[in-house]
């Protein structure tokens, strides 16, 4: 009887070893072969603007940051998406390299803060290199007028877009002193909220709108694109339920215009 229990113990012993070591054979595979590959070619949107630096310029990919307010960063969408997936989605087919997004959108950013931003260069790497920039600033400067009296609006219109001029041109500086080659796409202002708007209003907006292009083409790579227009008779096909910025649909629009106007500038591939 004592013999069966002695050699059952030393069975008994065997076995766990031979499970141990099976064990711990599995383990140093798993760590040898390590975590699979993961290529993060999209950056998403960060509503305080922590973006992610890049790494050097990618060869074989295009560079495409977006700036500038809440636009630029896709509030709005009920997807989530945003021109940061709308953009590249639209431009594949005009170029074979990998589209490298960098988003940068800071929702209620007014100019002088983009401009500010801008000066401390925790842009600079992503502007270095890039190869599109969107830029999307201007809309919340003058909503700060539409509370006013019509009465009161002509005086203070012509004050915010003096010092938005001059601040825009500083921008468009301070990008170029970090890039001379990329192409630069502006959105242009949209009336979210036609219904509910002055003549003066609509008025102001255009003006604003025709005087932000001018700045904009005095530069030969930059390019303005309106939206005034998409959005006049389509605010209920465009614009979200906040009654502010654009839905996906609305989105989609835009990014469709802005492929369609820069059609054959890189050539299907490197320029």
């Amino acid at each position: 009887m004592l013999k069966r229990i002695l050699w059952f113990s030393l069975l008994l012993l065997s076995l766990i070893g031979i499970i141990s070591l099976s064990v711990g054979f599995y383990q140093a595979l798993t760590v040898a072969a390590g975590p699979a590959a993961r290529t993060e070619t999209l950056v998403p949107p960060e509503s305080r603007g922590e973006t992610t630096e890049p790494a050097t310029k990618q060869r074989n990919a295009l560079n495409l940051v977006l700036m500038g307010d809440s636009i630029a960063r896709g509030a709005g969408d009920e997807t989530g998406k945003g021109f940061s997936t709308y953009l590249p989605e639209y431009l594949k087919n005009q170029t074979s390299e990998e589209i490298v997004v960098h988003n940068a959108g800071i929702d209620g950013l007014q100019s002088d803060g983009l401009l500010e931003i801008l000066k401390g260069g925790t842009l600079k790497p992503a502007i270095v290199d890039a190869d599109l920039l969107l830029l999307s600033i201007g809309g919340n400067d003058l909503r700060r007028i539409r509370r006013l009296s019509d009465a009161a609006k002509e005086d203070a219109f012509q004050a915010t877009f003096a010092r938005y001029v001059t601040t825009l041109t500083s921008i468009m500086k301070t990008i170029r002193r970090d890039n001379t080659d990329a192409l630069i796409i502006f959105i242009g202002l949209y009336n979210p909220i036609p219904q509910s708007s002055s003549r003066e209003d609509g008025r102001l907006l255009i003006a604003w709108d025709e005087g932000t292009q001018k700045v904009i083409e005095e530069d030969a790579m930059a390019i303005f694109i309106p939206t005034y227009d998409l959005f006049k008779l389509q605010t209920a096909k465009y614009i979200a339920p906040d009654a502010l910025h654009p839905n996906a649909a609305g989105y989609q629009a835009i990014a469709n215009r802005i492929a369609k106007s820069i059609e054959g500038h890189f050539n299907g591939g490197r320029r």
